[in-house]
């Protein structure tokens, strides 16, 4: 997730290999020659991003990871049936943090970079991380001052241990 244009699809179509990343690596899962069908597929339909039956019919193609642009609600619950159905990886963008819900993780991007992540979480804290995210550069430097004061975090919802 991430406001404005922050790289979502730029990021699914570095995954999908269809181009390669202006800087950094994107590795492969092993094993994508083995037969058991492609590494990737795309869950897509007609004008945008496909519903359950979208999603089923890229799951019969027996991929190990699904891509999906710009999710919908109906393709996101489809999506999380895919994964704990079918032990298929999924990645998806979503704009509605409904959407985003369905997923075990959100990473947020902003100008290609990620800002943050948080984890099981529900549509109300993935909104307020997504807030955040968006403002969190241009308040890098004032947040951390206010901290210093004692004041909470206002992340603290939100950020992924890993990437402090």
């Amino acid at each position: 997730m991430g406001e404005g244009s922050p790289g979502k699809t730029t990021l699914l179509k570095c995954l999908s290999g269809e181009i390669q990343p202006s800087s950094g690596v994107v590795r492969r899962a092993p094993g994508s020659g083995d037969g058991r069908g492609p590494l990737v597929s795309w869950v897509s339909g007609p004008g945008g991003p496909g519903g359950a039956g979208s999603v089923a019919a890229a799951v019969a193609l027996g991929p190990r990871l699904l891509l999906a642009d710009e999710a919908s609600e109906e393709s996101g619950a489809a999506l999380r049936r895919a994964v704990e159905g079918h032990g298929v990886a999924a990645v998806m963008s979503a704009s509605s943090p409904t959407v985003a819900a369905c997923a075990d993780a959100v990473v947020f991007l902003r100008d290609g970079s990620v800002v943050d992540m948080v984890a099981g979480a529900g549509p109300e804290v993935i909104s307020d991380c997504l807030e955040r995210s968006g403002r969190s550069r241009q308040n890098r430097g004032r947040d951390a001052d206010h901290r210093g004061r004692g004041a909470e975090d206002p992340r603290r919802n939100c950020t992924d241990p890993s990437l402090s």
